[in-house]
């Protein structure tokens, strides 16, 4: 057992976390390679959505290359706040020096300063972005959240 699904667990067990986060927490870490299973998912088809949602919480960031590339990237908006719980793990001391680095790049995030409610409004955010591209090489690409 990796020593993060042990902090992890030991989080849960001291009840700093609730079971759910710990399984979105564990999820994030992926599956150990003896447990993983090769994917026969065919490739995401013409049925996904085509754009922004207008309403609803967004549940997954869409990237959509076409052209003489065809790329679909569908990640789901729960790895969000998986990472950003797993923040949590982070010593205070690596995170101030993480949040003056950011703030040096001009990303002014403090990480220690975030709460669920601020998560929730940034997915919130997400569903009316949507970024398009038009490449000189013929691509097309989408990048949105539905």
């Amino acid at each position: 057992m990796s020593e993060d699904r042990k902090r992890i667990l030991g989080m849960l067990a001291e009840g700093k976390i609730t079971a759910e986060e710990a399984d979105l927490l564990l999820d994030s870490l992926g599956t150990p390679a003896s447990e993983a299973t090769p994917s026969r998912e065919p490739m995401p088809s013409d049925d996904w959505p085509t754009g922004p949602s207008a309403t609803g919480t967004p549940k997954f960031l869409y990237v959509k290359v076409t052209g003489k590339d065809t790329v679909d990237v569908k990640v789901p908006l729960g790895l969000l706040r998986a990472g950003l719980k797993l923040t949590s793990l982070i010593p205070p001391q690596a995170m101030d020096q993480i949040s003056e680095s950011m703030g040096e790049h001009g990303m002014s995030i403090d990480f220690n300063n975030l709460k669920p409610e601020d998560i929730e409004e940034l997915i919130q955010s997400l569903r009316e972005m949507e970024i398009n591209v038009h490449s000189a090489d013929g691509d097309n690409i989408r990048v949105f959240c539905a």
